[in-house]
């Protein structure tokens, strides 16, 4: 990889996050991101453990702990012991967590399409090309 396709890859991490930040902004949602961010995690990566998460999310164990209560209290997650190590929790998105995280990414999208309605289908094909790329990443 070259110093161009290296700054490339800066632009886009920055773009995305811009667009992130956009988002969040125009949807209007008073939910706390992080909210979204673990029952993201969950639906595509499946039960983890709290540790995991954090992990996963760059915010803090402690930061996951205190999001469980109220995330089960709204039966968005499933709380249960780890089977190998009694003393760690366990998160699992449930239904309603899928459904919520459905209408709130249908939400972004109602929010967002204003300021791309104006993209050709070329853009628009770039676009899909680009998520389709995104999301091979591992």
């Amino acid at each position: 990889m070259d110093k161009s396709q290296r700054r490339l890859l800066v632009d886009l991490i920055s773009a995305t996050t811009r667009l992130t930040r956009l988002a969040a902004v125009a949807s209007g949602n008073a939910t706390p991101a992080s909210q979204w961010r673990i029952l993201g995690v969950l639906e595509q990566e499946g039960p983890q453990r709290i540790g995991a998460i954090a992990t996963s999310l760059r915010i803090s164990q402690p930061a996951i702990t205190q999001f469980a209560p109220s995330l089960e209290e709204q039966r968005l997650v499933a709380r249960s012991a780890d089977p190998e190590d009694a003393r760690a929790t366990i998160l699992a998105i449930t239904d309603e967590g899928r459904q919520a995280l459905s209408d709130w990414k249908a939400e972004l999208g109602g929010a967002m399409a204003p300021l791309f309605a104006e993209l050709s289908d070329d853009d628009w094909a770039a676009l899909a090309r680009t998520v389709e790329i995104l999301g091979a990443v591992k």
